[in-house]
């Protein structure tokens, strides 16, 4: 099985969130990754109202980016048991 990487994109409206998106989808595609959208309507939707310009967008909103790794929760799970923890023991669930 392939793993699946999902990638998040989040900010307050008008920051660049879209912008940052579309070049991050341009530079994975570069490097031969496939590349979807969660959705891909409202995507095209963006590309259409922005004319798909990210880095003039990007230079008007010179966002930072802070980029967070995290295991999904199934992920974790998979690795507690193979090792032999109980899901309950790991230390980062919050109950």
């Amino acid at each position: 099985m392939k793993a699946e990487i999902i990638v998040t994109v989040s900010g307050p409206v008008g920051c660049g969130k879209s912008a940052i998106a579309g070049e991050i989808e341009i530079a994975l595609r570069a490097i031969g990754l496939p590349v979807r959208f969660a959705d891909e309507a409202a995507a095209e939707s963006e590309r259409r109202m922005t004319h798909a310009d990210w880095q003039k967008a990007i230079e008007l909103y010179q966002p930072s980016v802070v980029i967070v790794e995290q295991v999904s929760a199934q992920r974790r799970f998979l690795e507690q048991t193979t090792r032999g923890a109980h899901p309950s023991d790991d230390p980062g669930d919050s109950k």
